[in-house]
């Protein structure tokens, strides 16, 4: 259901789908639907919902009383488990840590060099990011503008969608007279994955995250990453192991410096990031995570009303989109 409507028509649609567990990512925009849900619902936290919405009572409000009725609760980090656990305690026992899955495919015919004229001398400073405030794609425009001018071949590329047309524009217009600075909008996954693949590094800028889906794909790649130092990034990026941190637009212009010059640091900070990546977030282990997590609420389901439903370990889980993204749901039986 891409328009569900108000709570009440979407615990009927539950009902007529005879869903015996729903699944939606963040508390806040899944919660409202789910609350009072006749059928168990899991809920897995976004980032805005603990970096943003817990800043405002009303939609604190909202949060609590659907983490309070959910099944189970999920937290792609250890930051949120914590942050989670701090602010409702009670349900700790129902809240698991599942790191995403990565999967990633690069194109093979495409180059992000050659659609922009680069050479390969030239460095490509990647940072994906989708056009939103709280990714903050700006953040950096100045200091590397300073750099071009004494390199020429730096070049930073913000690859991604448009979530805000009026943000839009102000990149636009930004990034239209910055020297070496190049807003390519937004690609195909394999593009941008192709395009990871033969950057210089890959940053991120965000004011706040989650777990940056994009930044562990660049990981996976063997890229080598610079991330700003907020605790969504170094949950996943360990300065001078997997990445390097930066403070501010002065600090990034002296950790990047570094990456461009020393191939040798690039090649191990990303090979260091690739094998962790490998190590805890393949999509076998998130699927099977999910599938337990699942296979469990079908147990107590069938327990509880009896004929509820009717193969151990099966689950319908319908799939609800209320941020306009694609939800990555979990479904299946127990292994």
């Amino acid at each position: 259901m891409t328009d569900p409507g108000d709570a009440t028509r979407f615990h009927q649609a539950a009902l007529e789908y005879e869903a015996d567990v729903l699944f939606g990512t963040h508390a806040l925009l899944s919660g409202r639907l789910f609350c009072g849900s006749p059928v168990p619902y899991v809920l897995a936290f976004g980032g805005t919902d603990l970096n943003d919405h817990v800043h405002d009572q009303e939609t604190l409000d909202v949060m609590a009383g659907a983490v309070t009725g959910a099944a189970a609760l999920v937290a792609f980090t250890q930051d949120f488990m914590a942050r989670c656990g701090r602010l409702w305690p009670q349900v700790l026992d129902r809240l698991h840590h599942i790191p995403q899955g990565v999967w990633t495919d690069p194109a093979r015919h495409f180059s992000l060099r050659h659609l922009l004229g680069l050479s390969s001398q030239d460095r490509i400073l990647l940072l994906p990011s989708g056009l939103r405030p709280v990714k903050d794609p700006l953040l950096l425009v100045d200091a590397v503008q300073r750099w071009h001018r004494e390199d020429a071949r730096v070049h930073l590329v913000i690859v991604g969608h448009s979530y805000d047309p009026s943000f839009e524009r102000v990149v636009r217009r930004r990034c239209a007279v910055a020297l070496g600075v190049h807003y390519v909008g937004a690609l195909s996954p394999r593009q941008v994955h192709a395009a990871m693949a033969e950057a210089t590094m890959v940053l991120n800028t965000s004011l706040g995250e989650c777990s940056p889906n994009a930044l562990l794909e660049a990981m996976s790649l063997g890229a080598a990453v610079l991330v700003r130092d907020i605790p969504g990034n170094t949950c996943v990026v360990r300065h001078e192991e997997t990445g390097l941190v930066f403070t501010d637009p002065d600090d990034f212009l002296r950790q990047a410096r570094r990456l461009c010059d020393d191939e040798a640091l690039r090649l191990r900070l990303g090979g260091a990031a690739r094998v962790q990546v490998e190590a805890r977030h393949g999509m076998a282990g998130e699927r099977d995570a999910y599938g337990a997590i699942l296979a469990d609420l079908a147990r107590r389901t069938s327990s509880s009303a009896g004929d509820r439903v009717s193969l151990p370990g099966a689950v319908v889980v319908p799939a609800v989109n209320l941020a306009g993204t694609p939800d990555r749901v979990a479904t299946g039986a127990a292994r």
